[in-house]
């Protein structure tokens, strides 16, 4: 039995060791993947039409950036063709955009001489049919019990 235990034991140490390895080598491959490139997000990322016949959608967006990498990166919006804003030597960033469309607007991240799009997001323009579309009940056979 002691000897038993031993060798089940050591088979937990071993184990043990390549999980560890192995979480060890995850995590790199993973800084690696998304190490270089922005993350662009929006706040909000829809903006619902309160009045369909308007059909322009009116409201206030923040946009946020970060890296893990410092750099030279600017932000472009697909209703503009300048930068909206452009930032050098920074890890993260924010611009507060006044959004008047009435189209999905898309913004992505680039390095400034490139014209790679890095990171890209939408904020979507729906109207309140589209958002909640009438669905039709469905009745269960037991729903008559």
């Amino acid at each position: 039995e002691i000897l038993s235990g031993l060798v089940g034991s050591e088979m937990c140490i071993r184990d043990r060791f390549w999980i560890i390895v192995f979480a060890v080598i995850s995590a790199c491959s993973v800084t690696v993947a998304f190490g270089s490139e922005p993350v662009l997000t929006a706040r909000p990322g829809i903006c619902i039409l309160a009045d369909p016949a308007k059909r322009r959608c009116e409201m206030a967006v923040d946009l946020l950036w970060n890296s893990a990498d410092r750099g030279a990166y600017c932000l472009y919006s697909s209703t503009q063709t300048e930068a909206l804003e452009c930032w050098d030597n920074l890890k993260k960033g924010r611009h507060h955009f006044e959004l008047a469309s009435s189209k999905t607007v898309i913004f992505w991240m680039q390095r400034p001489p490139d014209v790679q799009q890095l990171s890209t997001i939408r904020v979507r323009i729906v109207s309140p049919t589209q958002r909640n579309p009438e669905r039709r009940r469905r009745r269960h056979i037991y729903s008559v019990l």
